[in-house]
C-alpha cells in the first residue's frame, strides 16, 4: 500500500478529520447543527491514494542515492524462548519485548517456515501477544521473531505529506486561502526529513545505494550531485 498505513495517517491528522466509510452523521439529541456527527471526511481508499502520492514524492527525491521503491527491513530480531503454536492471540516469550509495539508488523521464522503477523500487545518485559500464527515455531529450532518495517523516518515523512495533501483539499473547500497552516507545517517537516537524508545526516538502514555518497571518500573524487541540495529551497512561508 505504501510506506505508511492509513492508521499512521489517522495519528497525524487532527481529531476532527475522520477517515472512514460513514457517510451519514449520527448527531446527538439536543445539540444544534452538525455537532456530534460521525460523518467521515475521506474514505480509506482515498487516503491510500494520497499515501501513494506521498510515496511518489519521496521516491523521486531519494532515487539518485537509493534504489526505489524502498524495502522493508528487519529492524530488530529476537530468539523465541517459548513455542508458538497455530491460533489467534498467541503469547510468545523473548529476552526483551521493549522493541515490539502494538500494531507492528513482525515475522516469525525458523529453518523451514516463515510468516508475518501483527503485535496485539507486549504485556510484560518478556512477552509479546501476536494476532495470529499459522505454523508451529519452537525454541529448539532456534525460531526468531523480527520487527519488519521501513527505515526511519520514512513512514512518518510519508504520513506527514499525505496528511498535508488531505488537509489542503478539505481546507480549500471551506476557506478562502488555498492551503492550511497545519498542512503547510506538515509539508515543511516532511521536506526537512528528506533533506536530512539527502544531505547524509540520516542513513536509511538496509537500503541499496545507487549514488556515491556512502562510499569511502579516499576511493573516489569528492562527492558530486547533478543538483546541489539547497536547504530551504522548497519551504513554504
Amino acid at each position: 500500500m505504501g510506506y505508511c498505513t492509513v492508521e499512521d495517517l489517522r495519528r497525524i491528522l487532527m481529531e476532527n478529520v475522520k477517515i472512514g466509510d460513514q457517510n451519514i452523521g449520527t448527531p446527538s439529541p439536543g445539540r444544534p447543527g452538525n455537532q456530534g456527527s460521525g460523518r467521515s471526511n475521506i474514505s480509506p481508499e482515498e487516503a491510500e491514494r494520497y499515501i501513494s502520492y506521498a510515496n511518489q514524492y519521496v521516491d523521486a527525491r531519494l532515487r539518485p542515492f537509493y534504489q526505489c521503491p524502498l524495502r522493508r527491513i528487519k529492524s530488530f530480531e529476537a530468539d523465541l524462548l517459548s513455542d508458538a503454536t497455530p491460533g489467534t492471540d498467541i503469547t510468545v516469550t523473548v529476552h526483551d519485548s521493549g522493541s515490539f509495539i502494538r500494531g507492528q508488523l513482525v515475522r516469525l521464522q525458523n529453518k523451514y517456515e516463515m510468516e508475518t503477523s501483527f503485535v496485539v500487545e507486549a504485556p510484560t518485559l518478556t512477552t509479546v501477544v501476536l494476532a495470529s500464527v499459522q505454523n508451529t515455531y519452537t525454541a529448539v529450532e532456534q525460531s526468531k521473531l523480527s520487527v519488519i518495517e521501513y527505515p526511519d523516518p520514512v513512514p512518518l515523512t510519508v504520513a506527514r505529506l499525505a496528511a498535508s495533501f488531505i488537509l489542503d483539499r478539505l481546507f480549500v473547500a471551506e476557506q478562502a486561502p488555498d492551503v492550511s497552516t497545519y498542512g503547510r507545517t506538515q509539508r515543511n517537516l516532511a521536506r526537512n526529513a528528506v533533506d536530512d537524508i539527502l544531505a547524509g545526516e540520516v542513513l536509511l538502514f538496509g537500503q541499496e545505494h545507487t549514488g556515491r555518497r556512502f562510499v569511502r571518500g579516499s576511493l573516489i573524487e569528492p562527492f558530486k550531485s547533478p543538483a546541489e541540495i539547497q536547504r530551504g529551497e522548497e519551504r513554504e512561508g
